[in-house]
C-alpha cells in the first residue's frame, strides 16, 4: 500500500472504533459497478448484515455542485479535482465514519482510485493528486472489475452512448466521441492497472456473465465479512434465551392483565 494514501484506519481511531467494514468497487465507467453494488447489498443484507452503501458525488456539500459544473463544458481538471476531494471528504466524515462506527458494512461504488486516475490522466502531477487524498484510510477490499477496452465500448453505447466527461472530451478535443473515448478510457484502464499493483486490488474478471462476476464478488467479500457474520448468526441464536429483566416481565404481566380484563368487560356486557 502507497503510504501516501493513508493508514488502514482513520488517525486516532482504531478498529475498536470503527467495527464496520469498507468494501469498494472499482472499474472504469460501464463496466458494471451498480449492478454488482447492488447484487452485494441484498446478499450481504440476507445475511443479516447492515448496509450503508454510496459512491462518487453523492454528498449533501458538494454534490450537486459538481453535476450543475458537469452540465456545462468549463470546468478546469484542477477544480474538477477539489470539487470530486471536497464531495469525498465530506461524504467520509459524514456519511462513511459514522456508518463504520455503527458496524455497518460500507458499499461504496469507485473510490479516491478513480478520482486520482481521472486528474492523472487529465495532467494533474501525480504527487500533488496523491497529498490531495491522502487521508483516505484504506479499504478492507477493493474489488477491481477488469474489462478490456474492446468489450467496454459495445456496453456503453447499449447504455446510451458516449457522454462528454467520460470520454475525456473536456481535455482531448477530438473531432469524435469515439476518438476520444477511445484514448480517455485506455489511459484510464491503464491507471488502474497500475494501482491495481500498488494498492493490492482483487481482481474480478468483468468479461464474464454478470452471475459469473457475482459469484466472484461473492466469493472474495465473504473473507472479508465473514466474521460479522458469524457475530450476528450467534446473536440471533443467544437473543431469545436471554431472560428479561424482572422489571420487563412485570411490564408485560401487566400488560396481559388489562388486555385481559378488558375483554372480559366486553363478554359481560354482551
Amino acid at each position: 500500500m502507497d503510504p501516501r494514501m493513508g493508514p488502514v484506519r482513520i488517525p486516532g481511531l482504531s478498529d475498536d472504533d470503527l467495527p464496520g467494514k469498507l468494501i469498494v468497487l472499482e472499474g472504469t465507467d460501464g463496466v458494471g459497478r451498480s449492478t454488482q453494488q447492488r447484487l452485494i447489498r441484498n446478499w450481504l443484507e440476507s445475511s443479516g448484515l447492515a448496509v450503508y452503501d454510496t459512491g462518487l458525488s453523492r454528498g449533501w456539500l458538494a454534490g450537486n455542485h459538481i453535476q450543475k459544473a458537469k452540465s456545462g463544458h468549463t470546468m478546469g481538471r484542477r477544480t474538477q479535482a477539489l470539487y470530486y476531494a471536497t464531495d469525498f471528504a465530506d461524504r467520509l466524515e459524514m456519511e462513511l465514519i459514522p456508518a463504520m462506527r455503527a458496524g455497518y458494512v460500507v458499499l461504496t461504488d469507485r473510490y479516491v482510485y478513480s478520482l486520482m486516475a481521472r486528474a492523472i490522466v487529465r495532467g494533474m502531477e501525480p504527487d500533488w493528486v496523491a497529498r490531495l487524498y491522502q487521508f483516505a484510510p484504506r479499504p478492507d477490499i477493493v474489488l477491481y472489475l477488469r474489462i478490456s477496452i474492446d468489450r467496454l465500448v459495445p456496453r456503453v453505447l447499449a447504455s446510451g452512448g458516449f457522454d462528454y466527461w467520460e470520454s475525456g472530451m473536456d481535455y482531448l478535443h477530438e473531432d469524435t466521441f469515439y476518438d476520444a473515448f477511445m484514448r480517455h478510457q485506455s489511459a484510464l484502464i491503464a491507471q488502474l492497472e497500475q494501482m491495481a499493483k500498488e494498492h493490492e486490488f482483487t481482481i474480478i474478471d468483468a468479461e464474464q456473465s454478470i452471475r459469473d462476476v457475482f459469484d466472484d464478488c461473492e466469493e472474495e467479500v465473504h473473507e472479508t465479512v465473514a466474521e460479522m457474520v458469524e457475530v450476528q448468526q450467534m446473536s440471533d441464536f443467544v437473543a431469545p434465551i436471554i431472560p428479561e429483566p424482572p422489571a420487563a416481565q412485570e411490564e408485560r404481566k401487566s400488560v396481559a392483565d388489562s388486555l385481559r380484563d378488558l375483554l372480559s368487560s366486553f363478554l359481560d356486557d354482551a
